[in-house]
């Protein structure tokens, strides 16, 4: 722990003495002090050289995927079933990635736009029906079925745990791919790393699943950051709350409100877009994704490391606030999830990039491989606000305030008939790098 300026208190310390002590302005001096204090910074001109050394290799394999999050999770489990030999690599101790280690608990609808037609299934729809048949998943809509689906995290991890191991693919958990070796334009071996040391795995195809592009970067092949200037959407906690009152303030009411003043930790204005859901199997219980770090690329080690620790200053900075609201005042904090929730970071430059043209036309490929229907939804790289431009036709943008503007993203008048576009499609060839 570093040590800081406040009568040799800890930073960590320190915070909380500003913050209960409401010293805001010396909290805000503070914190951008702290922040060169805690994350250790590279020695532009030194190196060390690493000795060549033999890697042991482990049982060869048809499929290798790094990532086990749900992509991660159905392409083994998709390859498995088709009689291939398969790893599945994942980072923490447990799968499901952001629906499990950062609590993002809501699955949308499987049906079209129609509310009717069916255009998702397959292995998603075996998830969301063994975690609904455990009372461990509900749908948002009165009729069940053509709303989101909210399901509970940590039932999760062992309905996952059934479906790859009920396969036979095998698990590497608690590793990460450190490295990889290519024999020209094909990718041979992933290097990774874990608590025996460094292995290396080979296989016939490799998947990334990793969500940061992180295997396909390590091959050398160009990836895109963010949009056009590099900047990334903002990761957001999603922690899990009890405790508040039936007449509660909205979540948007306790947003305005929020949004009325300046974050004690660091002057500005609250950016979070906030939102939330009742846990499947106590409604007292509710997901709230009530924190939102801008300015974060989540694929660099030191601006994750701050969205970390200033997305817990903004958590608590935000309870205290919240629990001075109607409703509110007995709220307690039951889960800070596993890590923060990313949004965007480095994506792969494919055969085929899809335009927005082509979502929100509902264009049809040949080779079309994944189909959906949630809205485009651009949450501001560097500020409150996010803008949803849905199949129907019609835009929203909301403010940090919650003020809304409507509009329509194909240029009719706002009263004009919706749309009637099924789904958006994306084809295999988005899913390849180009080279």
């Amino acid at each position: 722990m570093v040590i800081g300026r406040f009568g040799g208190k800890s930073c960590l310390q320190a915070i909380i003495s500003c913050i209960d002590a409401k010293a805001d302005c010396d909290l805000v001096v503070y914190i951008q002090t702290m922040i060169s204090d805690y994350i250790p910074e590279s020695c532009a001109s030194r190196f060390v050289e690493e000795p060549t050394r033999q890697t042991r290799v482990l049982e060869r394999f048809d499929v290798a995927v790094l990532g086990g999050g749900p992509a991660g999770v159905c392409a083994a489990t998709a390859a498995a079933r088709m009689g291939r030999k398969v790893v599945l690599v994942e980072r923490y101790g447990f799968l499901g990635g952001m629906a499990t280690a950062a609590s993002v608990n809501i699955w949308h609808t499987l049906l079209g736009m129609d509310k009717t037609t069916r255009v998702i299934g397959g292995l998603a729809e075996e998830i969301i029906s063994a975690l609904h048949s455990q009372g461990a998943a509900y749908n948002c809509a009165a009729d069940g079925q053509s709303g989101s689906w909210v399901i509970d995290p940590h039932v999760t991890k062992l309905v996952l745990d059934e479906l790859v191991l009920g396969t036979g693919v095998k698990l590497l958990l608690h590793t990460w791919a450190a490295d990889v070796l290519r024999d020209d334009d094909r990718l041979t071996t992933v290097l990774v790393e874990n608590k025996s040391g460094r292995f290396a795995v080979e296989a016939d195809q490799f998947i990334d699943c990793t969500g940061d592009a992180d295997l396909i970067r390590r091959t050398g092949i160009p990836t895109q950051l963010g949009d056009a200037t590099d900047r990334c959407q903002p990761p957001t906690y999603c922690f899990r709350v009890s405790g508040a009152d039936p007449d509660a303030l909205s979540l948007r009411e306790v947003q305005a409100e929020l949004f009325s003043k300046p974050m004690a930790y660091n002057g500005q204005n609250y950016s979070c877009f906030l939102w939330g859901t009742k846990m499947p199997q106590d409604p007292g219980d509710q997901m709230l994704a009530g924190v939102r770090v801008v300015g974060i690329n989540a694929s660099d080690a030191s601006d994750l490391t701050r969205a970390e620790i200033e997305g817990r200053l903004q958590l608590r900075w935000m309870l205290k606030e919240m629990r001075r609201m109607q409703g509110w005042k007995d709220v307690r904090l039951i889960e800070i999830p596993t890590q923060i929730g990313i949004r965007e970071s480095h994506r792969i430059l494919a055969e085929h990039q899809v335009t927005r043209q082509e979502i929100l036309s509902g264009h049809r490929f040949a080779d079309t491989v994944i189909q959906g229907t949630y809205p485009i939804d651009i949450h501001c790289p560097d500020g409150p606000g996010i803008v949803f431009e849905r199949l129907d036709g019609t835009r929203s943008v909301i403010h940090g305030n919650t003020e809304k503007d409507d509009d329509r993203w194909d240029d009719q008048p706002l009263g004009s008939p919706l749309r009637s576009t099924l789904c958006w499609n994306a084809p295999y060839r988005s899913q390849i790098p180009q080279g």
